[in-house]
């Protein structure tokens, strides 16, 4: 954090001897657990964001208020991140980047029949416009129009333009090669 003379670092430790418990109080009453959070590194982030508060504003008293705001926000980053954040793994891809999730209900016609049409998708993709190819790939992979806007460099209905009429492609092509029916 910083240097022992440091005043800001003897504020901060002061101000962690004052309210360190209620800090750590406030943190265990989130029962962070439950969502796959450490509630250390909750208080760790509590102790940063202190510390730089501190920085900012030499002069400003920190009360207990304060302390309990700041708590409070970052659980609730915790929790969003906590939120967004994958629960498990992926598995890893195999050589031609497809890796199906394993059924053990299905017989290996049906794989075999997963597969084919995985491929056809794949060649379908590919004969789309390159405009149109990365918007439709971003969308299939469950990308946000404003992410994808963001990632093309376009405007968020520019993106959803090329996502809109790039799927009506798309399924047209797969539906000349006899790959299905769509619901539109």
């Amino acid at each position: 954090m910083g240097r022992i003379n440091d005043p800001n670092h003897e504020r901060l430790e002061r101000l962690l001897a004052d309210y360190g418990a209620k800090l750590r109080a406030l943190v265990a009453a989130h029962g962070l657990a439950r969502h796959g959070i450490d509630a250390d590194d909750v208080e760790q982030e509590v102790r940063i964001r202190l510390w730089r508060a501190i920085e900012r504003d030499r002069s400003a008293a920190f009360h207990a208020s304060y302390i309990q705001r700041v708590v409070a926000s970052t659980v609730i980053d915790a929790l969003r991140r906590a939120q967004v954040r994958a629960t498990e793994p992926l598995p890893e891809d195999s050589d031609d980047g497809f890796m199906p999730f394993p059924d053990e209900n299905r017989g290996p016609e049906d794989r075999a029949s997963g597969r084919q049409h995985v491929e056809q998708l794949k060649a379908c993709l590919e004969a789309l416009p390159e405009r149109r190819r990365l918007p439709i790939s971003l969308h299939l992979q469950g990308f946000a129009l404003q992410e994808i806007a963001d990632l093309v460099g376009t405007s968020a209905e520019a993106a959803r333009k090329l996502v809109s009429r790039g799927l009506d492609e798309l399924k047209e092509r797969l539906r000349g090669i006899g790959a299905g029916d769509f619901d539109d």
